[in-house]
């Protein structure tokens, strides 16, 4: 009886593994519209980029240097949204970032090569909101 248990477990814990793995595979190949370096169309020196495994930074020039404002997470969770779970933020921000999750929208251009991005971000006192949008191109590099 044990070891008919002890299988059955086993069995289930297999299962659940490779759902998760599969549903990570989803998740990466849903991503890859947004995979690559993204410039700013307003502000040249500024970029996001977005790699294949859900990572994404947003950065800009600042001499010959690229600075990274904000970093973490991505995860594209509809036809016309991401899911942002940001870990990193330089300090003395006027937004609430790091340790924050926030949705922001996308809408590509017809070539795949231009996005319109826009959300919502929260000030750090709470009464601040920064609705933005912007446009932007993708470039090979920095």
């Amino acid at each position: 009886m044990f070891q008919k248990l002890a299988k059955a477990i086993a069995l289930f814990l297999i299962a659940a593994s490779f759902h998760s793995c599969t549903t990570q595979q989803l998740s990466l190949k849903a991503n890859k519209p947004l995979v690559g370096i993204w410039q700013n169309v307003k502000d040249p020196g500024s970029f996001i980029t977005y790699t294949e495994d859900g990572h994404f930074y947003n950065s800009y020039n600042e001499g010959n240097n690229q600075v990274i404002t904000h970093s973490g997470n991505y995860k594209v969770i509809s036809s016309d949204a991401y899911l942002l779970d940001i870990t990193y933020e330089l300090p003395n921000r006027t937004y609430a970032l790091k340790d924050r999750q926030y949705i922001n929208h996308y809408i590509f251009g017809k070539d795949l090569k231009s996005v319109k991005l826009s959300g919502v971000v929260y000030g750090k006192s709470g009464s601040d909101t920064l609705k933005w949008e912007e446009n932007m191109v993708k470039v090979k590099s920095l």
